[in-house]
């Protein structure tokens, strides 16, 4: 029986190919050749180069490899899930992860350079350098990419599409992000955001994975959904490393996340009149970022957001159901699920 995506040495096999592929890239970007580039054109090629290589070093630094695994095998194993087992070891869906993974280096870069520690300073050459590079990965290689592969117009026409419509709502989530003020939000207002910075990205390549696999329009949008529910959780992941690690960027740049507007929705008006005075101290206070921090890390306040997270953890996993498919690789993004709520639950660690 072909083991596909089930076994663990499966699956690392289909991260090491994509991972692989991403090389193989950089390579031939810094030599400036392929993906179309004329002659002459090497400042750009080596540009993004560099840029992906040191992306792939960072991750394999820190504790972000987990999720450059989820990134590349979530659109392997939908297009798995559509077409049943297909007898060859390399999933056609490859390309769908390498973009899927071109995204995140772009905006993760992006991202830096509005929070990030020693950014460079905007209006200088390197912060230049950095978002033009960021826009050429995320989205004009993934376009090249996309363009190259063997499939009908048809299907080039609805990937391009998918990988638009990914990043026009990533942006939507993170302007609402960025601006939306935490005496103004509500749990309802931030998942919208998150649905569309973490959740647009997983849909895309959930959907993506889909359209390569010529699944009809009603399929392609229920796995465009799941994806959108999994990256959700992947935000609140992410919400969750930065509290635990005592980094708290995400205090110091006046984030409203989800489990800070739990918090303040749960308080009677005097003491969150005192978390919000100490929400807007944060951002240049150490002290008020910790004991902001041991607020929302309370034991009963953490109790309280497992419960409130529970319903979009079971939401992912009717999804599926309701979706089915292959039934090992359905059960493999059932694991996905549950690998990724599975973090969530350091909240109780941190506080212990």
């Amino acid at each position: 029986m072909d083991e596909g995506l089930f076994g663990r040495a499966a699956r690392e096999r289909a991260i090491a190919d994509v991972e692989a592929e991403i090389a193989r890239l950089c390579e031939v970007l810094a030599e400036g050749r392929g993906i179309g580039l004329g002659a002459g054109r090497e400042m750009v090629g080596g540009a993004m180069s560099e840029f992906l290589a040191d992306f792939c070093d960072r991750v394999r630094a820190g504790a972000s490899r987990r999720a450059l695994e989820g990134m590349i095998t979530l659109p392997l194993l939908v297009h798995g899930a559509e077409t049943w087992p297909s007898g060859t070891r390399r999933s056609p869906a490859g390309p769908i992860a390498v973009v899927h993974v071109l995204w995140w280096a772009a905006a993760r870069h992006l991202d830096d350079l509005t929070d990030a520690p020693g950014a460079p300073s905007p209006g200088t050459v390197a912060a230049g350098k950095k978002i033009l590079t960021a826009l050429a990965v995320g989205s004009h290689l993934p376009a090249r990419l996309v363009a190259d592969l063997p499939v009908s117009g048809e299907v080039r026409a609805k990937l391009g599409d998918e990988v638009s419509r990914g990043w026009l709502e990533a942006v939507d989530g993170q302007l609402r992000d960025l601006t939306e003020p935490a005496s103004a939000a509500t749990p309802e207002s931030v998942l919208r955001a998150y649905e569309g910075k973490t959740g647009a990205p997983y849909a895309m390549a959930a959907a993506s994975a889909a359209c390569l696999a010529g699944s009809d329009e009603g399929r392609v949008t229920g796995w465009r959904s799941f994806g959108r529910a999994l990256g959700v959780l992947r935000q609140l992941v992410n919400d969750r490393r930065d509290l635990d690690s005592g980094r708290h960027e995400d205090l110091a740049n006046g984030t409203a996340t989800y489990l800070l507007v739990h918090l303040l929705t749960s308080l009677p008006a005097g003491r969150r009149r005192e978390a919000l005075a100490l929400h807007a101290a944060a951002r240049h206070s150490a002290s008020a970022r910790a004991e902001l921090a041991a607020w929302m890390l309370d034991e009963e306040v953490v109790a309280s957001y497992a419960a409130a997270v529970a319903p979009l953890v079971d939401r992912a996993h009717r999804l599926l159901r309701r979706l089915g498919g292959e039934p090992g690789r359905v059960r493999e993004l059932h694991r996905l699920v549950d690998e990724t709520a599975g973090h969530l639950s350091g909240f109780r660690l941190a506080v212990a």
